[in-house]
């Protein structure tokens, strides 16, 4: 028993040297944390199949030496090397994940990870519930197909202008704007130009051809809708609900659900929620709750007229706002042969 007890000293001293050993030869012991966070911008949603460039940026320690890996599992590839990448968005709708890991032989990894949404507007199981029609017109600016109805004296646009000469993409995010159109303050939507009369709005942001629908027009649509006459200071109860599409966007409704306006659509002129924007597109909100259309009138020197529509009602009123401080989307018009 007296040998026993004298050898354990010395047995647990020849293990802590060897354990001392070991923890002396493993490089992770010595590692440091890197200085700063890394930083990389992806869009919150993109388009299927298109291709977008990541930069990955802000370690400040180490200055050189770091390897940066990013997991891009979807994106055409699984993996891939470098500070600087592009890749090819996911074929296939859905949300999706980037991770990028910041590695260094002398310091401890870094990982960020970032989510996005993949759509595809082209295909009616990413983006469906509108109607489209048998006539169309291509924009000769870059090609955007829209199909256009006849109401009454004016073929209207059954979808909002995503034209990118002029205003922003709600929240800047470009995808957006394939299934939302694009937002317009007032004075760029009209060229800065107020008018009057039935089909004589001024072209502003359409296409040849076209152009934003004035306080006639609009009359001239709600009318036809109702089948009776309509002025534009109406409230147009009921012409909202006959107005907006239950429109699926990645199998979610687009329109935020209200019994109070069942998004019939049985008019086909495809309202949907495009939201706004306010302190020159500065600020985006609304988005899923509500639609807002200029027409080419004017309230006064300073405020455009637009026309909205409500998840939670059935109407269609007309509002104001400043002529550029806001932004709304617009449909164009035409004189009907």
């Amino acid at each position: 028993m007296k040998k026993y007890f004298g050898l354990l000293p010395l047995t647990l001293v020849i293990t802590l040297i060897a354990f001392s050993s070991c923890k002396k030869d493993d490089p992770a012991d010595d590692s440091q944390y890197m200085e700063g966070s890394l930083v990389f911008a992806l869009p919150k949603y993109l388009i299927a199949e298109s291709t977008v460039e990541l930069e990955v940026s802000g370690i400040t320690l180490p200055t050189s030496g770091i390897t940066y890996k990013w997991n891009t599992t979807g994106f055409g590839v699984d993996s891939i090397v470098g500070q600087k990448v592009t890749v090819t968005a996911p074929a296939a709708w859905g949300d999706y994940s980037v991770i990028v890991t910041a590695t260094h032989p002398e310091y401890t990894s870094a990982v960020l990870t970032r989510s996005t949404t993949v759509i595809d507007p082209s295909s009616q199981s990413s983006f469906s519930g509108l109607v489209k029609t048998n006539d169309s017109i291509i924009d000769s600016r870059d090609g955007s197909v829209y199909y256009y109805k006849t109401f009454d004296k004016l073929n209207w646009f059954v979808s909002n202008l995503k034209w990118k000469g002029a205003g922003k993409p709600y929240e800047n995010e470009s995808a957006l704007s394939e299934v939302l159109g694009m937002l317009y303050s007032w004075s760029e939507a009209t060229g800065g130009e107020s008018r009057t009369g039935l089909g004589n709005g001024p072209q502003g942001v359409c296409p040849q051809g076209w152009a934003l629908p004035t306080r006639e027009d609009w009359e001239n649509f709600g009318s036809a809708i109702k089948g009776s006459p309509l002025s534009f200071d109406d409230n147009w109860a009921g012409i909202g609900s006959k107005a907006a599409v239950n429109a699926m966007l990645n199998g979610k409704s687009m329109w935020k659900y209200s019994p109070d306006n069942m998004k019939e659509n049985n008019s086909g002129w495809n309202a949907i929620p495009a939201g706004s924007s306010t302190n020159n597109f500065n600020y985006f909100t609304n988005i899923n709750m509500f639609g807002f259309w200029w027409s080419a009138s004017q309230k006064d020197s300073n405020n455009g007229e637009y026309r909205f529509i409500h998840f939670d009602n059935s109407a269609f009123p007309y509002n104001f706002a400043n002529k550029t401080y806001f932004g709304a989307s617009v449909r164009c018009v035409k004189l009907a042969k």
